[in-house]
């Protein structure tokens, strides 16, 4: 190798290194914005994983350094739009849309702003929205990014930026105004579903602490939709310990057969 060839693999490697830091130090601000959009720490720390992966394979694209933090941002906010999945009970902008346009729909401000001040009710209800308008609401009213910002990280038009802000904020108010016993029930318990089903595994394998293990099964006792699940669990485990028994004449049957090969094989 020449010395020419040599010093341009040593800058090679050092701007590696460069780009590596400066990945590195836009992550707790990514994982920050992502936990702000999906309100589950493990996604979000999943998408900003990701989106700092697909940044590093695709470096070569970027000219400009400082233009990295709205890349990241604009790769995180399609990772989530791509992988966020249709909720069963999430609103339906036509519905909402004929609610808004009849001038007889209305709603209870003192209920929707009531319900707006709980942070598990407010997260739950923008969670009922479709992520292409949870994401402006979200984006625009509580972290203070302007419409334009929107578009860019969106990839849409402004007016279309703007069109999802609207639509989302009639979204949010008509889920906060809207009454659901099965989630009101949910919402009502002191651990909120999601973190009970998280923690629902060690609770089986009796690894929880006394705290968690208690918000846990007070949970379990109030919850209208998480017994079932933990039944099945509960199931499932046992039918799968019928295995062992097979499993283990099998086992042996190998064990038995590597021992007498190994015996052979010695002098």
């Amino acid at each position: 190798m020449t010395q020419q060839t040599e010093s341009a693999g040593q800058a090679g490697e050092t701007e590696a290194d460069s780009f590596a830091g400066l990945l590195a130090a836009e992550l707790p601000r990514l994982v920050g914005l992502a936990t702000r959009l999906l309100s589950d720490p493990d996604q979000a720390e999943d998408c900003a994983q990701e989106t700092i992966v697909g940044a590093w394979r695709r470096r070569d694209q970027l000219r400009d350094a400082s233009a990295l933090p709205a890349w990241l941002r604009r790769s995180l906010v399609n990772r989530i739009i791509d992988r966020s999945r249709r909720r069963r009970d999430e609103l339906d902008i036509d519905d909402i849309e004929s609610d808004w346009k009849d001038d007889s729909y209305s709603v209870q401000p003192e209920l929707v702003l009531e319900r707006a001040e709980l942070r598990d009710e407010l997260e739950d209800a923008l969670a009922r929205l479709p992520v292409i308008y949870r994401l402006p609401v979200v984006l625009h009213d509580a972290l203070g990014w302007t419409s334009a910002e929107i578009a860019g990280s969106m990839d849409v038009s402004l007016p279309a930026a703007k069109q999802r802000l609207r639509r989302g904020r009639m979204m949010l108010v008509s889920a906060l105004a809207s009454s659901d016993g099965r989630r009101e029930a949910s919402l009502a318990q002191p651990m909120r579903c999601w973190q009970a089903r998280r923690h629902v595994s060690s609770y089986l394998d009796g690894e929880l602490d006394e705290a968690t293990k208690s918000m846990v099964e007070e949970h379990l006792a109030g919850c209208p939709t998480c017994p079932p699940l933990y039944t099945s669990l509960v199931g499932i485990r046992a039918t799968m310990g019928n295995l062992r028994d097979a499993d283990a004449v099998v086992e042996d049957g190998i064990a038995r057969r590597i021992r007498e090969r190994l015996s052979q094989e010695r002098p």
